[in-house]
C-alpha cells in the first residue's frame, strides 16, 4: 500500500492574498461606509444602475362602527444609484526596488493603494451628502458649530421621521476641535459620559462623531443611515503583471473597484425633488 502523505497546499495565489489584504485595509481606512446604507447585494452583474423602492406611509382613520372604511393609498416610487465610480490606481515596481528595498514593496505599495481607494470612497460619499442635504442651518455664511446648532440639526431629522439611533455626525478636524470646546460637551467628557466606538471619536447627544479630512474646515453634517446608499458591484481587487521595461522581475500592479453612491428618500417630507430630508448640514 502506498504511503499517504498529508499536509497543506497553498491553493491561493499571491494576487488573491494581496487582494484580501487590500480589502481589509480599505475596510479599516474607510470611515464613512459604516454610516450609510449598503445596497451592494442589489449590484448584480450586467446592471449599471440600482433602483430601490421608496414608499409613502398609510393614513390611519378612526372608522365609525357600521361604516365601511376607506382604502388608503400607498404610493410607490424609486430612488436610483448609478454604478459609475470606476475607481482605479496603478503603479510600477522597478526590479531594483524589489532587490534593494528592506520592506516588502509589493505589499506596502498595495496598502498605500488601498488607503487611497478608501479616501476615494469617503470623498464620493461626502460629495453626495453635500448634493442631497435637504437643509442647512447657515445659508450664505460659514460659522463654527454651537450646541444650539446640534439640537436644531437633530430636530430636523426627527421631524423627517428619522431614527436618531441610526445617525452620525460627520465633521471636519477643525469642527471637531470646536465641538470638544463647547462647554456642554466638555462637561460630558469631564465626567466620563463619552463612549469611544470603533471609527468614531465619541458620542455627542447619543450620536457618534466621525471625523473626515475630506470635509472642508467649516463643514458638519448629520446623516441618518437611510439617507445615503452605497453599492459595490466589485469590491477592491489587486492584480499585477510582468513589466520588463522596469527590468527583469519588474511589475505593474493595479487596485480597482466599481461602486456608486446615491441619496435616498429624495423628495419626501417637503424636501426638494433631489434632496433627502434625512441629511442636514451646518453651512451651505
Amino acid at each position: 500500500m502506498a504511503d499517504t502523505i498529508t499536509g497543506t497546499q497553498l491553493v491561493t495565489t499571491k494576487q488573491t492574498l494581496i487582494s484580501q489584504m487590500v480589502q481589509k485595509e480599505l475596510a479599516f481606512k474607510a470611515k464613512l461606509a459604516a454610516y450609510v446604507t449598503d445596497v451592494s447585494a442589489m449590484s448584480v452583474p450586467g446592471a449599471d444602475i440600482i433602483k430601490f423602492p421608496k414608499l409613502t406611509s398609510f393614513t390611519v382613520v378612526n372608522r365609525s362602527e357600521g361604516v365601511a372604511g376607506e382604502r388608503s393609498a400607498l404610493n410607490s416610487s424609486t430612488d436610483s444609484l448609478l454604478l459609475d465610480q470606476n475607481a482605479y490606481v496603478s503603479w510600477g515596481i522597478d526590479s531594483m526596488t524589489v532587490l534593494q528595498s528592506n520592506i516588502n514593496a509589493e505589499v506596502e505599495y498595495a496598502k498605500f493603494a488601498a488607503a487611497a481607494q478608501a479616501r476615494y470612497v469617503d470623498s464620493a460619499i461626502i460629495t453626495k451628502i453635500r448634493a442631497v442635504a435637504a437643509s442647512f442651518i447657515n445659508v450664505g455664511s460659514d460659522v463654527n458649530v454651537s450646541y444650539t446648532n446640534l439640537l436644531t440639526l437633530l430636530e430636523a431629522v426627527e421631524v423627517a421621521d428619522g431614527d436618531i439611533s441610526q445617525c452620525a455626525w460627520l465633521v471636519s478636524p477643525a469642527q471637531k476641535n470646536v465641538l470638544m470646546n463647547i462647554a456642554e460637551i466638555k462637561n460630558f467628557y469631564q465626567y466620563g459620559q463619552a463612549t469611544i466606538p470603533s471609527g468614531a471619536i465619541g458620542f455627542i447627544l447619543g450620536v457618534p462623531v466621525v471625523v473626515s479630512n475630506a470635509l472642508a474646515s467649516k463643514e458638519l453634517f448629520l446623516v441618518e443611515k437611510s439617507g445615503i446608499a452605497l453599492g459595490f458591484q466589485k469590491g477592491a481587487a489587486y492584480d499585477e503583471q510582468k513589466d520588463i521595461t522596469l527590468g527583469v522581475n519588474g511589475k505593474r500592479a493595479v487596485v480597482d473597484q466599481l461602486f456608486g453612491v446615491a441619496g435616498m428618500q429624495l423628495g419626501l417630507k417637503s424636501a426638494g425633488a433631489t434632496k433627502s430630508p434625512l441629511v442636514v448640514g451646518l453651512n451651505d
